[in-house]
């Protein structure tokens, strides 16, 4: 039996391009998520746009887990860059996962999820191979206008309920965590869940600011116009290596 992947994203611009190209495509309505089922790339997948944030994220997560059954997840989208170096259009595939803004001390460590053990969630080392192998041809041929100067590289997402959007937060953010590449609202959630049902998890993001308000970019137009169409390709070119 075919495995099906499930794969969520928290803007409908970054997932529309994948929901567009779907075959035999049905759509089941459930607990307030439209889960989009079809073949891409010739790998039957379950689409699922999930909203901003960890509960959405944990939400979707879950019915492509208990409901969809879907043996794999990839989170696609957009984040903010912490890593020095890194510039709007570079690629992150995580290898690892945290929750910034989880924070029950004195009970608990900084970041330690209470009664469970543990902070960080690696992600599957085959899926994180895939996604960084999936990246690196999109690059070569197919990058969108906006990427000329883009790199890839292997790090650790942090996720939060929070939109990092001044340098004060990024410089929170990282005096707790240094080796965070990138940031967004979701990666963490959907980690915990995968750990909890044994599930592989990958994930890549595009870069699309500081996460510190200074970005010089339209970002409706960047996500329509370039990171949504990176992010496309980039899951097209993982499935079809799926296939192989």
């Amino acid at each position: 039996m075919t495995k099906r992947t499930g794969i969520i994203a928290a803007m409908d611009s970054e997932i529309r391009n994948l929901t567009a190209a779907l075959e035999h495509e049905r759509t089941e309505k459930i607990a307030g998520r439209e889960i989009h089922y079809g073949n891409l790339e010739g790998q039957p997948v379950a689409l699922v746009l999930c909203g901003c944030g960890k509960v959405n994220a944990a939400l979707s997560a879950t019915l492509l887990t208990c409901h969809a059954k879907v043996s794999r997840i990839l989170v696609t989208g957009v984040s903010g860059g912490l890593a020095e170096g890194l510039k709007v259009g570079d690629i992150v595939i995580g290898d690892s996962f945290v929750q910034h803004d989880m924070d029950a001390r004195p009970l608990f460590p900084l970041h330690e999820i209470p009664f469970e053990g543990f902070s960080v969630i690696e992600a599957d080392p085959d899926l994180r191979q895939l996604l960084s192998n999936a990246g690196r041809v999109m690059l070569a041929t197919k990058r969108p206008p906006g990427l000329e100067n883009a790199s890839l590289l292997e790090g650790l997402v942090v996720s939060g309920d929070q939109f990092l959007s001044s340098t004060e937060a990024r410089e929170r953010v990282l005096e707790s965590l240094p080796k965070a590449s990138c940031v967004d609202m979701e990666s963490a959630a959907v980690a915990q869940v995968c750990r909890t049902s044994d599930l592989p998890l990958g994930v890549m993001r595009v870069i699309s600011d500081s996460a510190d308000g200074s970005a010089h970019i339209d970002f409706a137009k960047f996500v329509e116009e370039t990171a949504a169409k990176a992010c496309a390709e980039t899951v097209r070119h993982a499935l079809r290596a799926m296939a192989r």
